[in-house]
């Protein structure tokens, strides 16, 4: 190992079971702007460091300068293995993250063509999002030794029918019963079991093996068995084959899964179509494996029994009732999930006689809360003590030194003749390709309304 590459080493503090992948590295030299302070540190090697090795090498090189604006690794590689470049993108992905925030959608957009690597976009949207740090991968690459420029282009999935047409012709080789339900009870093809139908059958044979929890499902598994409650259902014809896909979103209250059915019949595709209802129980039987068009893993059903099950009803048996002070709805981007009807009436059920509602940047739960616990307090018995809706809300403060007001004056606003006015839009993403849909304005002086204006665009 070259010795100024043992000193930079033992200065960051690497696992000493490392070195061994730096004893064909050599530091050529090392460029230091005493502006900025930035360090540029050029190694040359025979072969490139696998991914785990560099990750730890640059999760550790501030380790040479805690006050270093920047430290950059460049390498020079003499025998270049284009796998290795290609487990780097992970790991660039996680480095871009805050530029693109669900790296999962892009993980399999880095490929291999013609021996060199090339960034696949399968639509505009995401050629728009990839372009955006196409500069910052080839930078990246550059720094690792790759001597090629990586490409953007766009590439529509014109394979995706093909794949989808191939795994139902699996499906059927394996478990006719997938797509046909009427198999005869005296069937010994190969997979089948010759449990009696089921009387409360949807697809298949009855099951007699015992669920287990969703949150267990980690990876490809030919054979699972779950109780879940479905929670949506989607569904998807082609237009060119007599193939057809209805997919359940489904959750035992422990994860949730897609679970997939393949039908060909359109006669049973009708019957499927109305037996799926959202809130209903069922077992399922079937096989999991990575979907190339969910991008995870998906539950393929072989057989589906419908379920008598109702979920149990959590009871709060304290005798002092806890006050939730700090709750997000919906209206909470990024953060709440719930409806705030929803959560007012759990709090009701468990005999709570108070919750907070504290959004971001909103109060729009406000009046659905205002109407839902004054309606429940109008009916209480006489000696029960009233529900109280607490209102709040989180607000992002702003600057005193920011100037936000153009052409200020000292005049007093509600004395003033103003107009409040409100967009409606078709998504959050001003920039993108949402638009308006609708504005709304109301003119006021003196607290009266003189003027509503209110256009669809």
């Amino acid at each position: 190992m070259d010795d100024k590459m043992k000193i930079l080493l033992d200065k960051i503090n690497i696992d000493e079971t490392s070195y061994q992948y730096f004893n064909d590295a050599q530091i050529n030299k090392i460029k230091v702007n005493s502006k900025n302070n930035s360090w540029c540190i050029f190694i040359t090697k025979k072969d490139l460091l696998p991914v785990e090795i560099y990750e730890e090498l640059d999760s550790k090189k501030y380790s040479l300068d805690k006050n270093a604006s920047s430290i950059e690794f460049v390498f020079n590689i003499e025998n270049p293995d284009i796998n290795i470049y290609l487990s780097y993108y992970d790991y660039l992905l996680r480095l871009l993250k805050e530029e693109i925030i669900v790296i999962d959608l892009y993980k399999e957009s880095l490929i291999l063509e013609d021996d060199k690597l090339v960034l696949i976009a399968t639509n505009a949207v995401e050629k728009k999002k990839l372009s955006k740090v196409l500069d910052k991968i080839n930078m990246f690459y550059k720094k690792v030794g790759y001597d090629k420029e990586i490409e953007l282009i766009e590439k529509h999935d014109n394979k995706v029918l093909e794949e989808v047409q191939e795994e139902i012709k699996q499906v059927e080789l394996t478990e006719p019963a997938t797509l046909k339900v009427e198999v005869k009870e005296e069937s010994t093809q190969k997979g089948f079991r010759k449990e009696a139908k089921d009387p409360n059958s949807v697809i298949g044979r009855a099951i007699k093996e015992d669920p287990i929890k969703i949150k267990t499902i980690i990876g490809e598994d030919p054979n699972v068995v779950v109780e879940a409650k479905v929670f949506g259902v989607d569904f998807f014809e082609s237009s060119k084959t007599d193939f057809k896909i209805i997919t359940l979103k489904i959750t035992d209250n422990s994860d949730s899964i897609y679970c997939k059915v393949f039908v060909r019949d359109d006669d049973e595709y009708k019957r499927l179509s109305k037996e799926f209802k959202e809130g209903n129980w069922y077992k399922i039987r079937g096989y999991t494996k990575n979907d190339t068009f969910a991008k995870e893993l998906v539950l393929n059903a072989r057989d589906i029994i419908a379920l008598d099950k109702k979920e149990e009803k959590v009871v709060d048996t304290s005798e002092v009732k806890r006050v939730e002070l700090h709750c997000h709805t919906k209206m909470s981007q990024m953060d709440g999930v719930a409806d705030e009807t929803d959560i007012v009436k759990t709090a009701m059920s468990f005999g709570m006689n108070a919750v907070a509602i504290t959004d971001h940047n909103g109060v729009q739960g406000f009046p659905h809360v205002f109407n839902m616990v004054t309606d429940y307090n109008k009916k209480l018995e006489e000696g029960k003590s009233p529900f109280k809706a607490i209102y709040g809300a989180e607000l992002t403060m702003i600057d005193d030194d920011v100037d936000i007001v153009l052409r200020p004056t000292d005049k007093v606003m509600l004395d003033e003749t103003f107009v409040v006015f409100d967009f409606e839009t078709t998504g959050f993403n001003a920039g993108g390709a949402d638009s308006i849909i609708e504005i709304g304005a109301v003119k006021i002086k003196n607290g009266e309304i003189l003027e509503k204006y209110d256009e669809l665009i």
